[in-house]
């Protein structure tokens, strides 16, 4: 999404870093300020996507055969500071393969949800790094993956 942190110049260097062999997409959604995409609109496997309705009232084309999976708003107190970021952080989880996910522990209405989905969840305490902009999937970087490059268009 081009907002307050993506411009035009970097979505063109990313599509000529990555080649022809990737398609980055840009999407439009509710809110045009900085925020994490992957708070906004996350794949989580193939078929299923997690869409945080507070931001996303139309569903890409990319994602319209996909089963649309609706996260609980968090458990973050109201009184917990979250200087650099918004209550949706909770979703900013972190997919280990199409069957595990990493959620705050303390997120247990989305731990319920992920289960319902199918899912199995690792509970881990994280809630104090959220409050300086992140969570599981901005803290990671994976620098080793197993298999192929896939496509998941349905």
């Amino acid at each position: 999404q081009r907002s307050h942190v993506t411009n035009e110049l970097g979505i063109e260097w990313l599509r000529q870093a990555l080649g022809n062999e990737y398609n980055v997409l840009i999407y439009e959604f509710d809110d045009s300020g900085p925020m994490h995409i992957d708070t906004t609109i996350l794949p989580l496997a193939p078929g299923k996507v997690m869409i945080n309705k507070a931001w996303v009232s139309k569903i890409p084309d990319f994602f319209k055969d996909w089963e649309l999976l609706y996260p609980p708003a968090s458990t973050i107190p109201a009184n917990h500071p979250l200087y650099m970021t918004s209550n949706w952080i909770h979703t900013n989880v972190l997919m280990i393969d199409e069957k595990h996910v990493i959620v705050e522990a303390q997120e247990k209405p989305l731990i319920d949800s992920f289960k319902s989905w199918g899912f199995e969840t690792i509970p881990c305490a994280f809630r104090n790094f959220q409050s300086f902009g992140g969570s599981f999937h901005c803290a990671t970087l994976d620098i080793r993956r197993r298999g192929s490059l896939k496509s998941y268009r349905i």
